[in-house]
């Protein structure tokens, strides 16, 4: 997780080369997305409830705005399920697909991505250039599964 060094700002901590300088309110969500983990997929209002914790005073608007530009710059991915009622967002991270329980709408990782060469022959034969990859499975989790007796 990146700290922020003594007189240090958030944005001064959170450029790099590759990285621009972010405002200090979307330093704070992406700092809030990234300590949730891979693997851990907030809402919005997740996000704003924590940011608020530590910025009182932040907007909502502020939160989807930094949410919408953080994914821009490829810092978090939106995750969305059909059904699921609300986007949901994790930090980048390596390419992999999502299982969403139709019963209780958890959302897991799975480790599965689509070989790059099946998508280059895809883009091809319909003259496309992909720009996302997002692969949903559906069904349910273990614990909707499990008989209740």
């Amino acid at each position: 997780m990146d700290r922020i060094l003594p007189g240090r700002t958030a944005s001064h901590s959170m450029s790099s080369p590759a990285r621009p300088a972010l405002p200090k309110n979307y330093a704070l969500i992406y700092e809030i997305v990234k300590a949730s983990g891979i693997g851990r997929h907030l809402t919005s209002g997740e996000v704003y409830a924590k940011a608020l914790k530590r910025r009182p005073g932040i907007g909502l608007a502020t939160v989807y705005r930094g949410l919408e530009r953080l994914r821009a710059l490829g810092l978090v991915s939106e995750v969305y399920a059909q059904g699921a009622g609300a986007a949901t967002y994790e930090p980048a991270g390596p390419r992999h697909a999502h299982f969403r329980c139709s019963r209780c709408g958890a959302i897991e990782d799975v480790d599965y991505a689509i070989p790059a060469r099946t998508l280059s022959a895809l883009a091809a034969r319909h003259r496309f250039e992909i720009d996302a990859e997002r692969v949903t499975f559906e069904g349910r989790c273990a614990a909707c599964s499990t008989p209740k007796l």
